[in-house]
């Protein structure tokens, strides 16, 4: 039997996803695929070419420079968001099929969903900002605003900042898609991994994030050796 994969279809029905997956054939699943890794990278374009994460260089380089270096910092954007794409499609599927014991293969379509899902999350919040015309470091969907009213500790600021809505929106469909899978009745086990995850890889970006990028610019090409 065939079934066709439908990017909003199965975004409210994983389980019903999880289920034809293991009884029929999947069609169209390659178009889906590549509309996802576009989608990306002309999110992440527009953000650089607006200017969203680029403030740094604004202060540490000449008119020539600075133009040079948007290029090579668009140039860099569009392989980051390849690099981006492809770690939530193909890496977490590879990380929950050690974890879950689901085939690698049987993941990578709620992936692309759940890639699909973090760059609605960007592009509302690129949305915004554009609207306003100023960002902020903390997004608005995420407990960081909150944190940064009673923490003092940057760090902590930052790993609350990637607890979002959308997180807790993923978990809830890798949850329903895994139990799709799971028969002996570990589900409560595979909510803890999935939560486990999530906080880990939070805990991860934002070492990333806490890493001072603009001192060390500055320390480069504004002549602060």
């Amino acid at each position: 039997m065939f079934f066709e994969y439908r990017f909003w279809h199965f975004l409210t029905r994983p389980y019903e996803l999880a289920t034809q997956l293991q009884t029929g054939t999947m069609r169209h699943f390659n178009r889906r695929l590549l509309l996802v890794f576009l989608a990306g990278i002309a999110l992440f374009a527009l953000r650089e070419i607006w200017g969203m994460g680029t403030e740094a260089l604004t202060s540490v380089m000449t008119t020539t420079d600075y133009i040079i270096a948007r290029y090579a910092s668009l140039a860099g954007t569009i392989l980051w968001s390849i690099l981006y794409i492809t770690f939530h499609i193909f890496g977490v599927a590879l990380i929950l099929s050690a974890l879950t014991k689901i085939p690698y293969r049987q993941l990578v379509p709620l992936q692309v969903i759940i890639a699909g899902v973090l760059l609605m999350e960007k592009a509302i919040i690129f949305i915004v900002f554009a609207m306003k015309g100023a960002t902020v470091s903390l997004s608005f969907l995420s407990f960081g605003p909150l944190a940064v009213t009673v923490m003092d500790n940057w760090y902590l600021i930052l790993f609350m900042n990637q607890l979002t809505v959308t997180s807790a929106l993923i978990i809830t469909l890798q949850y329903r898609y895994i139990r799709g899978f799971i028969a002996d009745g570990r589900w409560k086990e595979h909510l803890w991994i999935l939560i486990g995850l999530h906080v880990a890889m939070a805990l991860i970006t934002a070492v990333v994030a806490y890493i001072p990028f603009d001192s060390i610019l500055n320390s480069l090409f504004g002549g602060g050796f």
